[in-house]
């Protein structure tokens, strides 16, 4: 990476930091999306590291469910943990030309089912089918596009699950995703020493972002801002789908 790469990236994590910080999500898969556009997407996925753990063991400890959460979403977390690092082991240094299209292809469908509020709603007795096929693909998104939010988030939103329990089981799961997409870029040499300094150096401006945000949100439209959000990630992810096919 460039000194001016450095810079643009760092920059992008303190923006991401200051959406999560705003309206509660968006850290990965706003700093993938924009990263992607000037980095290769190995880079981009092993900057979000560090950030993502951090980020993510904070959410996972708060809320007092924890143990509760892992009893009931472990049948969802071990395949999506142990198809994640295959999918990392079988692409190594590189990965394939088409993750650029996935990529596109996940944001595109998250911005749209945030635009248009599309939420699903899945019955308690699908939930025991359903959940070791959702880790399953999202383990295999996570380790080609680093983001697993299609179709994790989806199905974990359409769980009954109250509010407040369900920002904690987000970031449990998202925790374990973190912790395993980290081991794996480290062990296959992914992250390598360079890219694990700057991935270091991205959590602080990922936290100072955070802090940001959650100062400004009082005085923003949180509900606007978010649109806006949603609108750039769908962008985003039409030009980058674009740009690979035409």
């Amino acid at each position: 990476m460039t000194t001016d790469q450095i810079v643009v990236g760092l920059a992008i994590f303190l923006l991401a930091g200051t959406v999560k910080g705003l309206v509660g999500l968006g850290l990965p898969a706003i700093s993938i999306a924009l990263m992607s556009l000037f980095l290769p997407l190995s880079e981009a996925v092993a900057l979000i590291a560090l950030p993502t753990i951090i980020t993510n063991v904070w959410q996972a400890s708060v809320g007092g469910h924890f143990w509760h959460i892992v009893r009931r979403q472990w049948p969802l977390m071990l395949p999506l943990t142990v198809v994640l690092y295959l999918t990392v082991w079988q692409i190594g240094q590189k990965g394939p030309g088409w993750a650029f299209v996935v990529l596109g292809t996940v944001l595109i469908v998250y911005s749209t089912l945030g635009l248009l509020r599309i939420r699903l709603t899945i019955h308690a007795d699908l939930e025991k089918p359903l959940a070791p096929v959702i880790g399953v693909v999202s383990g295999f998104v996570a380790g080609l596009v680093g983001v697993p939010i299609i179709p994790l988030m989806p199905y974990l939103q359409g769980l009954d699950i109250k509010p407040v329990e369900l920002v904690q089981t987000l970031g449990v799961v998202l925790c374990a995703t973190s912790l395993t997409l980290t081991a794996s870029l480290l062990f296959f040499g992914v992250l390598d020493g360079p890219r694990a300094i700057v991935s270091a150096a991205a959590v602080v401006p990922a936290i100072g972002g955070m802090w940001l945000g959650q100062q400004i949100r009082s005085r923003l439209s949180v509900e606007q801002f978010r649109l806006a959000v949603f609108w750039a990630l769908l962008l985003t992810g039409l030009y980058t789908v674009a740009t690979r096919l035409l």
